[in-house]
Formats: C-alpha cells, sequence, structure tokens
C-alpha cells in the first residue's frame, strides 16, 4: 500500500529521514530503557542516511501497526529539519516531541510531532559560544535533560619536563546540561582530562568524549584515544590502548573528574562510540559498555561498571561467544539482559565497508547468537532501535537495496527470531539508519 494514501490514517507517531554522508558522527535520575509508554501511545521516528550533500534531514509519522504492513517510501516526502552536517536526533519517551543538533551548525532545537509531515518547531538555542565549537556531541540525558559535551583534542597541548622532554598531553573538556522542557543552558564546566599512568606510559591522550550515561550520583563518558610520538611530538600516530577508560564526575555538578580503567579479560579499546548507544543500565542499575576496537586484533568485549567501578568479575567476549572476528561501535538494551549488537566481520572489511551483521546476546547466560539477516549491509551509523514489550524494531536495508522493518521476539533464542514488517524504499547510496 503506497504511504501517500494513508497519511489520513496515521495519527499518533513520527518518521524521520536524517541524511548524512557515509563515509563519515545527568540532572535527573537516569530512566530505566527498558520502560515503554505502549504502542497506543508511543511515536516512533526511522531514518535513511544518504551520501549526498550538505546532508538534509526529513521526518515523517508512522504508528506501530503501520510498520507492520504499509510500505515505506521518502522519496520527496517528508518535513525538513534543519542540518548543516549530520542531525544529531533523538524524541522524548512518548514520541510526542523530537530533540535535533545541527552538528556543524551549533545549533539545538525542539519539535512537537503534530502528526504526518506536519511538525512545529518550538525552541531554538545557538550553542556555539558555550561550547566553543559547531561540532559538539550530544545525548539524551533523561526525559529532562541533555549532555553536550566536546573534548578539544585539535588544540591539545603537548606538557614537556625541565629537560625539555615530551611526558604527555591535556585536553579539554567542556561539558554542558540542557533542559529539554525549553532548551535552557545549564551547567557548563570545563577541566582538563586527567591523565592516566597507562597514558603517561604510552603516550596516548584523549581526543573525543562522547556516549554519557547517569549512574546515581555519577556520570560516565566515554572517551576515545589518539597519541604522539615521543621522538616527534608534532607528529599524530594511533594510541595504544593498552586498556580501557571512562570519565566519571559527579552528577549534577559536573565536576571532580577522575578515570577509571580495566583490562578484564585483556579487553582493550574505545568507549566513546559513534552513532549507535554504548552505555545502557539494566535493572539493577549496573552499566554495561561495549568496546570499540581500533582494529581486528582486539575482541569485542561488553563490561560492567558497578558502583563506580569496573566489575573485574564480568567480562562478555563477542568475538570468542560468535566465532568470529568482530568490531563495534555501539549495541541497543531491550531488558533482562538481552541486547542486540550491530557488528562488523572485520576480517572482510572495515566499519565503513558493507560486512556488517546483528547479534543476538544475553549478558546473564553468557551467550550470543548471529540473526539470520542480508549480508549486504552497513549499520557504521545505525543510531536506534524501539522496544514494545517483548519486541525489538529496527529498520534494516542491505546498502542500496530495498530492506524492511524487522521486529526481533526478544525472547526467541532462535536465528530466525524475528518477524518482517512494512518495506522499506531504497534511495540512490542510501541506508537506512535507525527506528527512535
Amino acid at each position: 500500500m503506497n504511504l501517500l494514501n494513508n497519511i489520513t490514517k496515521i495519527l499518533a507517531a513520527v518518521l524521520l529521514i536524517s541524511i548524512t554522508t557515509i563515509s563519515c558522527d545527568k540532572v535527573d535520575p537516569i530512566i530505566d530503557e527498558t520502560e515503554n509508554p505502549g504502542s497506543e501511545d508511543r511515536n516512533l521516528t526511522v531514518a535513511i542516511s544518504v551520501g549526498s550533500g550538505s546532508n538534509p534531514a526529513k521526518v515523517y509519522t508512522q504508528t506501530f501497526d503501520q510498520l507492520s504492513d504499509i510500505d515505506i517510501n521518502f522519496n520527496g516526502f517528508g518535513y525538513e529539519i534543519p542540518s548543516t552536517r549530520t542531525a544529531r536526533i533523538f524524541t522524548s519517551e512518548d514520541g510526542k516531541f523530537l530533540y535535533n543538533l545541527d552538528y556543524g551548525g551549533g545549533r539545538i532545537y525542539k519539535f512537537s510531532v503534530d502528526g504526518g509531515q506536519d511538525f512545529t518547531q518550538l525552541a531554538e538555542k545557538n550553542v556555539e559560544f558555550a561550547m566553543g565549537t559547531a561540532f559538539p556531541r550530544w545525548t539524551k540525558a533523561s526525559e529532562n535533560y541533555a549532555s553536550i559535551q566536546y573534548a578539544d583534542g585539535g588544540n591539545a597541548v603537548r606538557v614537556y619536563d625541565s629537560l625539555d622532554n615530551y611526558i604527555r598531553t591535556d585536553v579539554t573538556l567542556r561539558i554542558m546540561s540542557v533542559n529539554l522542557e525549553n532548551l535552557e543552558i545549564g551547567t557548563v564546566e570545563q577541566f582538563t582530562i586527567p591523565v592516566s599512568g597507562v597514558d603517561e606510559g604510552t603516550f596516548d591522550y584523549v581526543f573525543r568524549v562522547d556516549a554519557p550515561i547517569i549512574a546515581g550520583d555519577k556520570a560516565y563518558y566515554g572517551l576515545a584515544k589518539r597519541g604522539y610520538n615521543p621522538l616527534d611530538p608534532t607528529e599524530r600516530i594511533n594510541a595504544s590502548y593498552k586498556n580501557v577508560e571512562t570519565i566519571v564526575v559527579d552528577y549534577p555538578a559536573l565536576t571532580n573528574p577522575k578515570i577509571i580503567s580495566t583490562n578484564v579479560g585483556g579487553a582493550k579499546g574505545a568507549t566513546n562510540g559513534y552513532r549507535t548507544p554504548v552505555a545502557h543500565l539494566d535493572e539493577e542499575g549496573d552499566i554495561y559498555q561495549i568496546i570499540t576496537v581500533p582494529d581486528n586484533t582486539y575482541d569485542t568485549h561488553i563490561l560492567k561498571i558497578k558502583d563506580g567501578a569496573y566489575d573485574e568479575s564480568f567480562d562478555f567476549n563477542l568475538s570468542e561467544l560468535l566465532g568470529e572476528n568482530t568490531m563495534a561501535n555501539g549495541w541497543f538494551y531491550v531488558g533482562d539482559g538481552i541486547g542486540y549488537v550491530p557488528y562488523a566481520r572485520s576480517d572482510e572489511g572495515g566499519l565503513g565497508d558493507n560486512v556488517w551483521s546483528l547479534a543476538r546476546i544475553d549478558l546473564r547466560n553468557n551467550t550470543a547468537v548471529k540473526i539470520n539477516l542480508p549480508e549486504n549491509l552497513w549499520l557504521q551509523q545505525y543510531q536506534n532501535g524501539v522496544v514494545d514489550g517483548d519486541k525489538f524494531y529496527m529498520a534494516i536495508t542491505p546498502l542500496g537495496e530495498e530492506g524492511y522493518v524487522y521486529i526481533f521476539d526478544t525472547k526467541s533464542t532462535s536465528p530466525d527470531g524475528f518477524t518482517i514488517g512494512s518495506t522499506l524504499q531504497s534511495l540512490a547510496d542510501a541506508t537506512y539508519i535507525g527506528i527512535y
């Protein structure tokens, strides 16, 4: 059935197309991500990424039922939202509001979802001057607040001792809270990122910070590293990544930064992710964080943070469980220890290649199973899925081809534990990147 003929049937949801360049990117109690207001009240957002031009973004509304039986085609259709380079979008829990960071434009926006392709801009704020860049990252921290963060790795300061020997690199991190009711800027803190003893020995430094999550009175920020050649400190080199590290600050003050670290199970790599969520709270208030590996010489681990520190007794090794080398940018938690991990089959290519698969994982039983999806997938920028009871919705298309809304049965351990919903029509050089 053609989407345009069903406008009158669309009453309570939101559909998004986010067009980005394929080659390219608390402040209140934590919300239990496993809760869902119910499909009768929940608006949905579907996203598509296209490698072209200035990356406009379009939005449109859909319901759970329509994602089961209505073909979706966004060619020349939808409401365009501001985006200079890449739109960074999330929605309220009930889907009635949509928030957007114009990445590269330095502005944030709030829209109401009025039905169909009707949206009303409720607020707009320029955050470039407060953050010192038009390219900050932002993350939804709760229903009431977002976090905007920027590590100024481009202006890293190399530090020398009295004998002019290079000893470390200092990087400034700025964090800002934003009230989502009216996009009012709240707490703004800036500090030099602590340099761990491990990094002092390897000359690694933090150049990017993202993917915050709040647990209790602490906020945890993931990080990525680079390095300088100690023999020629003007030359940048790849980070050594001898372990895994996360920055912890007091919350909501956003002060008192410290580094927590681990190398449990030989885990190494970054904790900041890319577009996909990296860290999730489970029902007990513990954090589970996926590690982004720099190359296929390292395994993909999911680690546990409990009571402010890494739990040295827990290590979920995705690569070992699947029996293949893997690389990931993030994962999705659906409740009861169950999650879904998009991963690149790194023996066949890198994160930017169409060599991606999807695994269902069970953290409590230490199991992982590869889902039987098409092989020609590019999920590097896949951003979100939606949980509705025992169902998990994702929009998945092979690169440049027609695809589907996949409705996963979160209780099923089968590689075929899903049904196929709406057909997703292809656009040239495009792939869908999420349902919100």
